[in-house]
């Protein structure tokens, strides 16, 4: 049986990790069973020692065992070609592009959202490592850092391309979703699952969000949210 190592609050059911959402999508697209191995930030390193590091999502599936949810995309195609995610040729280049452009342009904004949230919900045992470690990458403190207004209006101008394309088709890749739509739709369900919104309702974003987030609670139930 699949398992995927994801993170989760001190709730056990509520997971919110964007790249483990990405994983949890792709496995949704290609049909795949899994069970679901909830992580506190405290349970990683004796848990993940098989992966050979200490970052989630990581998937087990028999012998192998993948970690980075995009390498995770590219094991599931070679593995499962039914349904690609990424497609042949360039396409992999394309989905490291759209990963890149994802992460400079709306991870950030969400973080300033999202991190005064994250801290609340995780586990109390958690909370020391998460501050330390975050407060050092950003170089400031987290109550700092954090601007929720300030990040709502530079999330709302970070994907208003996303905006004029799914004006014109319903999703990232067209007429069915794919790789590139799961890629992003990870960091929108990290600040859904996490009781946020930052995107307008109504709008044609919303409407893509909507319909990924339909079909996969169709097939695996109410998604839990804060």
């Amino acid at each position: 049986m699949r398992e995927l190592y994801e993170l989760r609050g001190a709730d056990p059911e509520l997971l919110f990790s964007p790249y483990c959402w990405r994983v949890r999508l792709a496995l949704h697209h290609k049909d795949l069973a899994f069970v679901s191995r909830p992580l506190r930030f405290s349970d990683k390193q004796p848990l993940l020692a098989c992966s050979g590091q200490q970052l989630v999502p990581v998937l087990c599936d028999g012998e192998a065992v993948v970690h980075d949810s995009l390498a995770i995309f590219q094991y599931l195609d070679l593995s499962y070609p039914e349904r690609p995610l990424l497609g042949s040729g360039v396409a992999l280049e394309r989905a490291r592009l759209v990963e890149r452009l994802v992460f400079q342009a709306v991870r950030m904004p969400l973080l300033k959202i999202l991190l005064p949230r994250v801290f609340a919900l995780i586990d109390p045992a958690d909370r020391e490592y998460f501050r330390s470690s975050r407060e050092k990458a950003l170089g400031t403190t987290l109550e700092a850092f954090a601007d929720p207004a300030a990040g709502t209006e530079q999330f709302r101008v970070a994907i208003a391309p996303l905006q004029t394309w799914l004006s014109e088709q319903p999703y990232l890749d067209g007429a069915e979703p794919g790789g590139s739509d799961y890629l992003v739709a990870g960091l929108f369900l990290w600040a859904w699952c996490l009781g946020e919104q930052p995107w307008a309702a109504g709008t044609a974003v919303d409407g893509w969000f909507q319909r990924i987030l339909a079909t996969y609670q169709a097939q695996h139930g109410p998604v839990k949210r804060a």
